[in-house]
């Protein structure tokens, strides 16, 4: 009976990020890697939060191929060590390359907590109504715009941000607080 060989999609998707990072390196060290090699690698190392790592190979990866899903794990990568300049930089790249990638509206959200760390609302207020308008379910983002928003001292539109988000989670704390905060300014 012949063996199967070891399927890195297959064990990232059933959420074995370490096996499918030792079946990804022992491709590349095999030389038969594939640049999917490198984007389950990658996607792998983000999900165990082995940053660096993914910063390591992704420049490897990078030197072989232009891909944008790379460019996008990297700015991943490059958001969570604190380097928001390449990051910015490769989300703006997959933005750009890929509007309407399959990742633009992971992409797009970071942006607008870069743009918050940056003290830029209003860019945060354009990245994050882009996030939420490609995913409008995510009480979190919603409440991220709202806060983007009052930071903007656009009251009334924080206001609306943080309603979407209580309608999609009424438990939702940061919409909570700032829908109380954002209330109280407009009826002072």
């Amino acid at each position: 009976m012949a063996q199967t060989k070891p399927d890195a999609l297959k064990e990232y998707r059933a959420k074995q990020y370490g096996t499918a990072v030792d079946i990804c390196l022992a491709e590349i060290k095999a030389g038969t890697y594939t640049v999917d090699t490198y984007n389950i690698l990658l996607w792998s190392l983000n999900r165990q939060k082995r940053y660096r790592e993914t910063i390591t190979y992704g420049n490897q990866a990078s030197k072989k191929y232009r891909d944008m899903r790379i460019i996008e794990s990297m700015g991943v990568a490059y958001y969570y060590v604190g380097n928001y300049d390449r990051a910015l930089s490769n989300f703006k790249t997959y933005a750009a390359e890929l509007p309407e990638g399959s990742f633009i509206d992971d992409v797009y959200y970071f942006l607008g907590e870069i743009y918050i760390k940056q003290n830029e609302f209003n860019n945060a207020d354009i990245a994050l109504t882009t996030a939420v308008h490609h995913y409008p379910k995510s009480a979190m983002w919603w409440a991220r715009l709202g806060y983007a928003r009052e930071q903007a001292g656009s009251f009334e539109a924080a206001l609306a941000a943080y309603d979407q988000a209580l309608s999609i989670n009424r438990n939702q704390a940061e919409a909570k607080s700032g829908r109380d905060r954002v209330a109280a300014k407009l009826n002072s």
